[in-house]
Order: C-alpha cells, then sequence, then structure tokens
C-alpha cells in the first residue's frame, strides 16, 4: 500500500504533509505520469477527460479486482470506442 502514497513536503520534515495521490488512486498512475498521458492526448486530438473516464478508470476498476488479459482490454477500449461513435 505504500506505493499509493504520495509525500508531501512544506518546510521542516516536522511539517510534513502526507495524502494519497487521488489520481494514483482514480486511474492508477501516478499525477507526473498522468501529465505526459494528458498532454500526449491533446497533442492527438483527444480529449484527457474522455480518455480519463472512459480507458484508464475502468482499466484500472478492472485490473484492481482481477488480471487483465487481452480480451478484457479489448472489450473496454471497443465500449470506449463506441461511446465515441455514438
Amino acid at each position: 500500500m505504500l506505493e499509493n502514497l504520495a509525500f508531501y513536503s512544506y518546510g521542516d520534515k516536522k511539517d510534513m504533509k502526507k495524502g494519497l495521490d487521488r489520481t494514483f488512486l482514480h486511474y492508477g498512475i501516478r499525477q507526473e505520469d498522468m501529465n505526459i498521458i494528458e498532454d500526449a492526448a491533446r497533442g492527438a486530438d483527444i480529449d484527457p477527460d474522455w480518455l480519463k473516464e472512459n480507458i484508464l478508470k475502468p482499466y484500472n476498476e478492472a485490473r484492481n479486482e482481477e488480471a487483465i488479459d487481452e480480451k478484457k482490454l479489448r472489450k473496454i477500449l471497443n465500449k470506449a470506442l463506441k461511446e465515441v461513435q455514438a
């Protein structure tokens, strides 16, 4: 569980605050990495919010429940693409 924690330092160590990285909890990706993904999505004319909500979040939720195989990943991607086509 420690890998899920992000530590933020504000001044002295005694003032160090701990908090959960909400991006990691929701999407399974650290905020620094999410920034890169968002920039890449914008560069490909893909709405980063759509990508996060329709691909990354369902993938992370499924991964937390069970191992993800190619079939499960394809199902997540196909569902997201159907929403785009609608």
